[in-house]
C-alpha cells in the first residue's frame, strides 16, 4: 500500500485549477436608434383624422327632432341584424327626449322587454350621432287602469246571472239553494 504522500504524487487531482486565458476584448456596441414615428403609425394617424372628420360632420344637436331622425336611421341601418319581433315593435315606437334621457314608452310588457334587448346597441348608436355623451335610455311601462280585469267572487257572478236572467232566481228557489 502506498502512503498518502506517494498516493498524492501518483494521483492526478480531480479539481482543475483555473488558468488565465485571454478573454475576448469587449466590443463597444452602438445604440440602436428607433425612428420617432413609424410608417404604420403615420398611416393610422391619417386614418384616425379621417374618421374624426367624418364623425364631426354627422353629429347632430340633441333635441326631439334629431332623436326621431336618429331612431329611424338606426332602424334602417340595422334592419338585417334585428329580430323581426323587435322591428315590428320598434317601428311603432317614437322615443321622447326628456333632458338627456331618451324615453321609450310601451303599454305591453313583452314589447318593452323586446326594446330592452337592444339597449346597448341603441345607446351606442345615439351617442355616436349626437353631441351629448351623457345621453341615456329609459324604458317605461304605461299601465291602463281600465284594461285591468276585475275579478268577481262567486256571489257577484251569481248576482250578475240573476240580473241578466230572472229564471235563475226561480231555479235557485225551486231547488232550495238559498245558501247564496
Amino acid at each position: 500500500m502506498l502512503s498518502p504522500i506517494e498516493d498524492e504524487k501518483n494521483h492526478t487531482p480531480d479539481v482543475l485549477e483555473p488558468t488565465i486565458a485571454e478573454q475576448p476584448s469587449i466590443a463597444i456596441r452602438s445604440k440602436k436608434v428607433l425612428p420617432k414615428q413609424s410608417s404604420l403609425g403615420a398611416m393610422l394617424k391619417d386614418i384616425h383624422q379621417d374618421v374624426v372628420a367624418d364623425h364631426q360632420e354627422s353629429i347632430l344637436e340633441f333635441n326631439d327632432e334629431s332623436v326621431q331622425l336618429i331612431w329611424k336611421e338606426f332602424l334602417e341601418i340595422n334592419k338585417g341584424k334585428l329580430q323581426h319581433a323587435f322591428l315590428s315593435v320598434a317601428e311603432k315606437q317614437l322615443p321622447v327626449l326628456d333632458g338627456e334621457v331618451i324615453t321609450f314608452t310601451e303599454t305591453n310588457n313583452i314589447s318593452l322587454e323586446l326594446l330592452q334587448l337592444y339597449k346597448m346597441d341603441i345607446l351606442s348608436f345615439f351617442r355616436t350621432r349626437i353631441n351629448s355623451k351623457n345621453a341615456s335610455l329609459s324604458f317605461k311601462l304605461l299601465k291602463n287602469d281600465q284594461d285591468q280585469k276585475a275579478y268577481k267572487t262567486p256571489k257577484d257572478r251569481l248576482k250578475d246571472m240573476i240580473v241578466d236572467n230572472a229564471s235563475v232566481l226561480k231555479f235557485i228557489e225551486k231547488l232550495d239553494l238559498n245558501e247564496y
